[in-house]
Order: structure tokens, then sequence, then C-alpha cells
């Protein structure tokens, strides 16, 4: 869903000024002795990574850009108060500009405890809980919320964190997870920069406040066997992907992200036959308020993924094949203005155009234009150099809407816990598609170090 970036080779020699990573930079430990007093153990440990960036692209205009010039400090404290307690956090500290805006910014992504006395563990706190089996494609995974606006390499840095409170049992080979989600955190929206209608502009959000009965909650069961890994889930809170309300004034269309409650049901699976590895995962999501009436509020849809990966020698194949289907599905009318005489029919015209407009919106995020849909994902990986040196080619192409997807890279590890790498992301798709919308802004080419 991006458009790709011709770079010149002066922003690619940019790019390839240091952007070095050092992971495990920092580490530490604490005693503790034991009964002999001579017993020792790791109390805590701190490391991180520093990391250096450039990213080109394009603007609205198609003119080639330094999108971003970006350094990061990143430090994980991973603490063991005791026998049964711990405590984890991961601080980010981001400075440089990122499209044309100029920050220092202080990020808490993760920052939790918990206790856990035999089979049973609470975490408090904010968490990145990721569910799912399938790879970046989890119709499961209702929880995180995303920013797909990131400039990185690295799709775990779309993630952010969320407070939850977190509990979990095990007996057997089995696991019983249950999550309260107080406060809502929807996904950033890739607005600001999009290829959006003048004659549309982005009002104030209409999201939960912090309340009892607008939190969330989820519950999953998990079966861990040596012939195959599964789960089962539900959710029900406020989806992280908000849809678009509107109204309207003498400037034109105000867009309104207004979020709404769902309901998930989920399954997933992987195994492997020989040396072929199998996943797959689904969800059926349907929405709690009536949709037939609000324009933001989405269709009932199921979401399903099925993969299967095979490596063989330093060469790793992964292939998705993913689908929706919306039920209740119908085409959205075209409006017809029945009296152009009439100065209240040509207002409930304009209304009706308006929310024709708000309703192609939001079936473009969700994914929905169509009663079913279906696309394919995969990359593959080479490692070579007594594995030094790796090459990966991600992409998607979506069989419906014609949207694709294009990530190439290559990375080096020039020393221990020193790696350097180039690649890109092109997205685009037919015009008025979603890709083609945020093509420029989510498109870019980047140097990592």
């Amino acid at each position: 869903m991006i458009r790709s970036i011709p770079v010149t080779l002066g922003i690619i020699s940019c790019c390839l000024l240091p952007s070095i990573q050092a992971q495990g930079l920092f580490e530490s430990a604490g005693e503790d002795s034991g009964n002999s007093g001579t017993q020792k153990s790791k109390l805590f440990s701190l490391n991180g990574y520093v990391k250096g960036s450039f990213y080109g692209g394009q603007n609205i205009e198609n003119d080639p850009i330094i999108s971003g010039a970006n350094a990061q400090v990143s430090l994980k404290l991973d603490s063991k108060i005791s026998e049964i307690g711990k405590v984890f956090t991961e601080v980010r500290l981001n400075a440089g500009i990122i499209r044309d805006s100029s920050s220092i910014n202080f990020d808490i992504r993760e920052a939790w405890a918990s206790v856990s006395k035999g089979p049973l563990d609470v975490k408090v706190g904010r968490q990145i809980v990721s569910w799912g089996r399938a790879d970046a494609l989890n119709p499961t995974n209702n929880i995180t919320p995303k920013n797909e606006t990131v400039l990185s390499s690295e799709f775990d840095d779309t993630r952010l964190g969320n407070e939850l409170l977190q509990v979990k049992t095990k007996f057997g080979i089995s696991s019983l997870q249950g999550i309260w989600i107080p406060n809502y955190r929807a996904d950033v929206l890739p607005l600001s920069g999009a290829d959006i209608p003048s004659s549309i502009t982005i009002g104030k959000s209409k999201y939960p406040d912090l309340s009892f009965k607008n939190g969330g909650y989820a519950f999953r069961y998990e079966l861990t066997h040596s012939l195959i890994d599964g789960s089962l889930s539900y959710f029900n809170g406020y989806a992280t992907l908000p849809g678009f309300d509107f109204f309207m004034d003498q400037n034109g269309l105000i867009l309104i992200p207004h979020a709404y409650r769902m309901q998930a049901m989920g399954a997933d699976f992987s195994t492997a036959v020989k040396s072929i590895g199998l996943r797959g995962e689904a969800a059926l999501k349907y929405p709690v308020n009536n949709y037939k009436n609000s324009v933001y509020i989405p269709n009932p849809f199921a979401q399903y993924v099925f993969g299967i990966d095979k490596s063989i020698a330093n060469v790793t194949f992964l292939l998705q094949y993913s689908g929706l289907y919306v039920l209740d599905f119908n085409k959205i009318p075209v409006p017809v203005l029945k009296n152009p005489d009439d100065l209240m029919s040509q207002y409930y015209y304009a209304a009706q155009i308006a929310a024709k407009e708000i309703k192609e919106i939001n079936r473009l995020f969700t994914g929905t234009t169509d009663r079913a849909s279906h696309s394919i994902t995969g990359n593959i990986q080479l490692s070579s150099l007594y594995e030094t040196l790796h090459f990966k080619l991600a992409g998607m192409y979506n069989f419906t809407t014609k949207d694709f997807a294009v990530n190439p890279s290559v990375s080096y590890d020039i020393a221990d816990a020193i790696n350097i790498s180039i690649g890109g992301r092109y997205i685009d798709g037919p015009k008025e598609s979603l890709n083609a919308m945020v093509s420029n802004l989510l498109s870019f080419a980047y140097a990592e170090l």
C-alpha cells in the first residue's frame, strides 16, 4: 500500500551514513546470597541498543524528499524482585526529523510488574500482547493497537503498548488467559499527509472515556503439544481501528474518527508435516451496536489466514493466503436527487452523497469493499557469508482490490551487536484504493545502523 520511492543517488548515499544498532549494549547484575552465603543469582539485567536511521520518499506532489533522519536509544530493564515477583520496562528516546517535524520524544513502550505463584501469573501495567500464529496478519490480535505510519524496518515497531491487567493459569499442556483493557488506545491512522480529497477535513475523534463500562476484556485458551499448538479466543471491546463518522458545515465535509465496540471469536494453530510448517488463523468480528444505522460501524465479517513455510539450507520460504468475507453485504446505493428545485431535497441529497463517501472510506480501511476478498503474502530470506549477510524480499498482492506491497531489504552484521541494513517499502494500488491514497505517506527507502 505504498507508492514506490524514486530516491536519488544522493539520498541513498546519505542513507548509508552511520545508523548503528548495538544490541546488548548495557548489562548489569546484582547479587543475592543464599543460605550458604556463596550462592549468587542475577537480580536484574539492563540492555538495549542505539540506532541511527535515514529515510527517503516522496511528498504529495511526488517530489523526492528525505522523509526522516532519526536517532533512537532503547533501554530494557528486566528485574526479578523475588522468587515470585518480576518487573520489566522498555523506554525509547527518539530525536530527529520525521516528515518535516523536528522533535525529541520519550516513549514508555512497556512497563509492567508480575507476580507468579505456582500455575498462576498476574501481570499489571503497560504491555504489548500479540495473539495469533500467522505471520504479520493476525485476525485474532484485537488487543494491541498499531502505528502503521512509523518509519522503521522492523514490523514490531508498529505495535503500541496499552495498560492491561492480565491473569494466566497453566494446567498440564494447556493454559487459560484473561485480559482486562480499562483504557482505550486507538491505532495511529495514516491520515496526515494522505491523499484525501480537499473537500474533506479531519475533525476531533470520538473515543470512549476511561470508565468501567467502556473497558474491554478477552479470554484465550491455549494448547501446547508436540504435534500441534493452537488456541481459542474471545474479545469484547472497542476495535483499535476506529470507524469514521461525519458532519457537514459551510466549509465542507468533516471526518470524525469514531470508535465502536465489537466482539471477536477466533482460533489459530501451528504444526509441522515432516519439514513443512503449517499455520492458520481465523476470526469472526461482529459489532455490538446496529451497523445498519451508523456509517462508522462496519458489517460483521470473517477473516482467515493459512500459510506454509519451509527451510532449505540457508533459504527460508513463507507463503500465506488470506481472505475476508462480509456478512450481510450490500452495495452502497447511489443517491438520487428527486426534486432539484427544492432546497430540502438538495440538502438531503448532499447528506446522502456525504454518507456514501464516508461508507466507502470506512470499507477501504476495514477491507470490506467487496463481499469476499482474497490476497497472498509471502517472503523469502537468504543468509550468506557465515550468516552475516541477510537478504529478504517480502510482498503482498490483493487479487480483489489489486493493491500490492513490496518490501526488499539487505542487512550485514559488521561485528557482534553491530548491524547495517538498507531496504525499502513500496505500496500502491488502483486509483481511489486505500494503497493509492496512502502510497506516498507509507512508502520509503531506508538505511539503518
